[in-house]
């Protein structure tokens, strides 16, 4: 079995955490609940969309053979949405047609009213038509057995729209993956509860963890955090093995002599998979399973538990819902660079939380500064993490590095500083 001491690689150990990680079996909510996951099979076209030719705006619907300026037209029926007119347009004759109206027999346009001399038993044409003129095709969206979306889709409100438009009711997708999180440590103090006495913290970890669950598309429950006595402890983890599809704690997991959540784990019968990565923040890292739950031991520095989050847990989510390896649309990778050379003396993978600015020469970054476990406020300063090494002492000046981007609205900002 590993030891500490034998560290592995980051590309290692997120191979090992998919590579165990199934994907979760597909169910069919309802519509409203199917946004954020992942479509399970192919999804085809029930029938022509739109089903009939219909009008694109307001106006009258009328044979363009006909449209001359000047010309006056009778109407001789309406069409609103929903409701066709009952007689078609013969020569020299028109339709008032409404947005979405049918168009009726015989016509092949659609004038609009302002281009007219408005509604009424009959009206003056004042701008020429040509044929087809602000209307829709039958079909012109979709045709019955197209190929809609493809399977593996994420489903967002385009995608629920368009299921809608074709009378989907439900849609087969991977179901939420079930996570629960919660802190180990007698130091840690509920926010809101009581003022802290010396030498204690609130517990920041298991919300910020909650919220990262919450955001990746899970559905997530957080326990109150456990003591450092074992049977607390072994009673917490217990109950979150036997209610969740992934079970991620924070503290416990290095060498030291209250670090009891490894040992809890092995005798619960959770399989050890690899414990200590070659990873700066995030050495001490526990990943397990137990028949069909994960088991992440996130080291108990806030900084630390957040980035291995991002690097593991993440992954392991996107995974289960049934998302293509590195198509997590919530965490986009690019390639960045920066101006100055930047050292990795540790060793290891340094997730270095850095800034983005657009420039000519692509995506420059520059760390947020110091760069400390336990520094809170420096992710809320970080657009991306830079992943740099383990395999070289640093980067030269310019050199191209991936990036895993926190902050995917950045890719898009439509300001573009100036420089590099």
């Amino acid at each position: 079995m590993q030891t500490f001491g034998e560290l592995i690689d980051h590309g290692d150990a997120l191979g090992q955490v998919l590579q165990s990680t199934p994907v979760l079996e597909a169910v069919e909510p309802p519509l409203s609940e199917a946004q954020g996951l992942v479509l399970e099979g192919d999804l085809y076209a029930r029938f022509d969309s739109p089903m009939h030719e219909n009008s694109a705006m307001d106006g009258f619907a009328l044979r363009s053979a006909d449209a001359e300026v000047g010309r006056v037209f009778p109407v001789v029926d309406e069409a609103p949405a929903g409701s066709p007119a009952t007689k078609g347009v013969g020569e020299g004759e028109a339709v008032k047609v409404f947005t979405g109206g049918v168009i009726p027999e015989g016509a092949d346009a659609v004038v609009p009213v302002e281009n007219t001399s408005g509604y009424g038993a009959e009206f003056e044409l004042k701008s020429p038509v040509r044929s087809g003129a602000n209307v829709r095709g039958s079909g012109e969206d979709v045709r019955e057995g197209e190929l809609m979306l493809s399977d593996g889709a994420e489903i967002g409100p385009s995608e629920i729209a368009l299921a809608a438009s074709q009378g989907y009711g439900s849609l087969p997708v991977r179901r939420r993956p079930r996570v629960v999180v919660f802190s180990t440590g007698t130091e840690l103090v509920e926010p809101g509860s009581r003022e802290l006495s010396p030498g204690e913290v609130y517990d920041s970890n298991s919300y910020a963890l909650l919220a990262q669950a919450r955001e990746a598309g899970a559905g997530v429950s957080r326990m109150a955090s456990a003591t450092d006595d074992p049977g607390a402890i072994r009673s917490a983890m217990s109950q979150a093995l036997e209610s969740a599809d992934i079970v991620v704690t924070s503290g416990g997991v290095s060498m030291g002599e209250r670090d009891l959540v490894k040992e809890m784990l092995l005798e619960l019968g959770v399989e050890q998979r690899f414990w200590g990565i070659k990873l700066k923040p995030g050495k001490p890292v526990f990943y397990g399973t137990r028949e069909d739950v994960r088991f992440f031991g996130l080291p108990g520095n806030p900084v630390s538990a957040m980035v291995c989050f991002e690097l593991f847990v993440r992954p392991a989510i996107s995974r289960m819902m049934g998302r293509r390896e590195r198509e997590d649309p919530g965490r986009p990778r690019t390639e960045v660079y920066f101006d100055e050379a930047v050292e990795n003396k540790f060793g290891r993978t340094h997730a270095m939380r850095v800034s983005l600015t657009r420039t000519d020469r692509g995506w420059r970054a520059e760390s947020v500064g110091a760069q400390g476990s336990g520094l809170i406020s420096s992710l809320t300063k970080a657009d991306a993490l830079a992943m740099i090494g383990p395999e070289c002492e640093g980067v030269a000046a310019g050199e191209p590095v991936e990036a895993i981007v926190l902050r995917p609205g950045v890719l898009t900002s439509p300001e573009t500083p100036a420089g590099g």
